[in-house]
């Protein structure tokens, strides 16, 4: 009985400092937008880790929006690498798992590494739009990570499974996965290309419904294109799964990244109305990463039932 109190224990705790992962790396997701939005990312010179080459430099704005940056970055990746050994040593079993573990470790390294490539030396804006992308991939492991340690903790009942899910709408669900980050990555490029404002009024593009295809113009008009074509596609997958029986978070899950979708669009047409501040462009990061985290999680609902076996049996022989 003290053997399986200890165990229950630990998974509570290790569930707790994987959430506090999660919400460490959202919190580096909206603070690399500030830095970016804020135009701080020279704040700390061409010095890292360090800050104007020294860890107390005279601070000025910029330098503590970019220095804070790295230091909640470095947060994010202490806390990665706790939970990774702690789920290897305490779950050697769960391959799955330790897989998404691992992931979240290496997309911080990463991430980290770019970040530093781009201070001590100039990127493209190509380049640096990678920034974001992977900044959510970090996010989207450490959530799916907690995702999976809070199934262990939930023995389903016998013949409790829901019905697996369809390969065709499996196959919908990541497309529209992939499609999407490329949408986000193309956003990002825009913010980084400094082209927000290319396009001025909306829905219209500086007066025009089909304005010149090249340049900052063209990356903000095309950016509108995919996100307008993201949200026919998030329409119908919301359409597909309500009509399915025996899966209520993939509705669930479908009816909120259908509303996190559309009210992304609307903070996005703020910025050519008049309304491109730092506020706006946080709630338009935050509304992105919501959306992307749902439909990480929709994803895995997707993973067919027998891998996801092991997960149910070690919670049922802790339970």
């Amino acid at each position: 009985m003290n053997t399986v109190l200890r165990r229950s224990r630990a998974m509570k705790a290790l569930r707790a400092v994987s959430l506090a992962n999660t919400v460490v790396m959202l919190l580096a997701v909206l603070w690399g937008a500030w830095v970016t939005s804020s135009d701080s990312g020279d704040g700390c010179g061409a010095s890292w880790p360090l800050c104007k080459g020294t860890f107390m430099p005279e601070w000025d704005y910029a330098a503590i929006i970019e220095f804070g940056h790295r230091v909640v970055s470095a947060l994010a990746g202490l806390l990665s690498v706790v939970v990774l050994v702690w789920v290897v040593r305490a779950l050697p079993a769960e391959t799955r798992l330790k897989r998404l573990a691992l992931g979240t470790c290496f997309f911080v390294v990463l991430q980290g590494a770019l970040g530093a490539a781009a201070v001590l030396r100039p990127q493209p804006d190509l380049v640096m739009a990678l920034h974001f992308g992977f900044s959510l991939l970090c996010f989207t492991f450490a959530l799916l990570v907690t995702v999976a340690l809070g199934n262990l903790a939930r023995a389903p009942a016998a013949g409790a499974f829901p019905p697996e899910i369809d390969s065709g709408l499996r196959v919908q669900l990541w497309g529209l996965a992939v499609y999407t980050y490329l949408v986000m990555y193309l956003g990002a490029y825009v913010r980084h290309l400094g082209a927000s404002l290319a396009c001025t009024g909306w829905p219209l593009c500086n007066g025009e419904l089909i304005p010149p295809l090249y340049g900052p113009v063209g990356a903000n008009f095309a950016h509108r294109l995919g996100a307008a074509l993201a949200v026919v596609l998030v329409l119908r997958l919301w359409w597909t799964a309500r009509r399915l029986a025996g899966v209520p978070d993939l509705r669930r899950g479908a009816a909120w990244a259908l509303v996190l979708m559309l009210a992304q669009v609307a903070s996005g047409a703020l910025f050519p109305l008049g309304y491109l501040n730092l506020l706006t462009q946080l709630l338009h990061t935050g509304l992105i990463s919501a959306f992307w985290g749902v439909l990480s999680y929709l994803c895995y609902l997707t993973l067919p039932e027998k891998q996801r076996a092991a997960t149910v049996r070690v919670s049922q022989m802790g339970g």
